[in-house]
């Protein structure tokens, strides 16, 4: 999601030995891999869709038996008064990078991530834009994903965030308003951070979301996603092609207005579903023809990319909403030759240090797609 600033610091402290203590009851084989295969990088899972081994970001999400393992966890949670996408305990370990990377898709549009260290040590970088911080243990964070962002870990030693996707509610975004921006308006920490400790005995309940991608997307959606695509576009008309925008710009405004034409007819009913899917190829294959490359202002990502990860690969989800896309699936565990234990020990074989990411390596963003069609312009 977009913010007024890189970084926010949310006004709460949390009691990082007990959560430590809970992330020390997780063995190695708890752990899995990144998607996107990342050395260095592994997750315990604590609401997936269908509270699944999975990285789905579609789909009802449920709690994990890992979360119910973690009742400091819960409370944890409960104190944002949110509801809850994919959450985890993510792990980056010594001598590791989350490489550069905008998260341009769907899921991101509405949704900002949590971040609670769990683990971690002052050399720690985290990135976002032209701007630094170190996020300090049992401390609350959200970051504008949308810039570009990545994390530097030179550290012998595994960091540990406890991270939560959430759209927030009115609370929430009240507690934001209210936060301290290093970078922003109010650079004075506006606030005493509250302590939430551990309450033994306390259950609570984490609302989780269930509606979170339509069989078919509304009209008024696609044109809300698609005309923040275009003034970001528009913003970053310097240097560009004009031509190449001008027909970008009209292609998006015919689909539009297509999509909204067979919707009058159809809605969501399953006998318009071939029609909006032809209308999405035909969208494909038109911006394909437009040989410019077009960046976006405030990312430098690729207004195709921005396009297809917001709208073309979502605006039907048929399967989703049957249940298939997000049927439980395994994975391989994590490489775990580092350490997870605190407190952390060097780990005898740290991993080095891996080179930026390729053109041509899986991105970060949990597409499953290479880089080069994702984010190709911070290659």
């Amino acid at each position: 999601m977009k913010l007024d600033t890189e970084f926010i610091q949310l006004p709460f402290k949390f009691d990082t030995d007990r959560l430590a203590q809970e992330v020390r009851g997780f063995s190695p084989e708890d752990w899995s891999a990144h998607p996107t295969g990342f050395k260095g990088n592994a997750a315990i899972r604590l609401i997936s869709a269908h509270g699944g081994p999975n990285d789905d970001m579609g789909g009802p999400m449920l709690p994990t038996p890992f979360l119910d393992r973690c009742p400091y966890i819960k409370q944890v949670l409960a104190t944002f008064q949110s509801v809850f996408g994919r959450s985890r305990l993510m792990l980056l370990a010594g001598e590791s990078v989350v490489p550069p990377h905008s998260d341009i898709n769907y899921h991101w549009f509405t949704r900002v991530r949590i971040h609670i260290p769990v683990v971690t040590f002052p050399e720690v970088s985290f990135h976002c834009g032209d701007t630094q911080v170190h996020m300090g243990v049992g401390e609350a964070w959200i970051f504008d994903n949308w810039r570009a962002h990545m994390v530097e870990n030179p550290t012998p030693y595994a960091r540990i965030h406890l991270v939560a996707d959430t759209s927030g509610s009115a609370a929430f975004w009240d507690m934001v308003e209210r936060g301290y921006r290093p970078f922003g308006k109010n650079i004075d920490r506006p606030f005493e951070p509250e302590f939430v400790p551990y309450r033994a005995g306390l259950k609570v309940s984490i609302p989780t979301e269930k509606y979170n991608l339509l069989d078919v997307m509304s009209p008024g959606e696609i044109e809300w996603l698609i005309e923040d695509i275009l003034d970001d576009l528009n913003a970053a008309v310097n240097g560009q092609d004009v031509n190449a925008i001008a027909r970008f710009s009209r292609l998006l405004k015919q689909f539009t207005r297509e999509w909204r034409m067979i919707w009058s007819q159809y809605g969501r009913e399953s006998t318009g579903w071939p029609r909006y899917r032809a209308l999405l190829d035909n969208l494909k294959k038109e911006i394909s023809k437009i040989d410019a490359t077009l960046i976006l202002a405030s990312n430098k990502s690729r207004a195709s990319f921005a396009l297809f990860g917001r709208v073309i690969a979502v605006a039907i989800n048929v399967d989703h909403m049957s249940g298939h896309a997000a049927a439980v699936h395994g994975d391989a565990a994590a490489n775990t030759d580092f350490p997870i234990d605190p407190p952390l020990v060097p780990a005898t074989s740290s991993p080095a240090l891996p080179r930026r990411t390729s053109r041509n390596d899986l991105c970060s963003c949990g597409s499953g797609k290479k880089y080069k069609h994702c984010h190709g312009a911070l290659a």
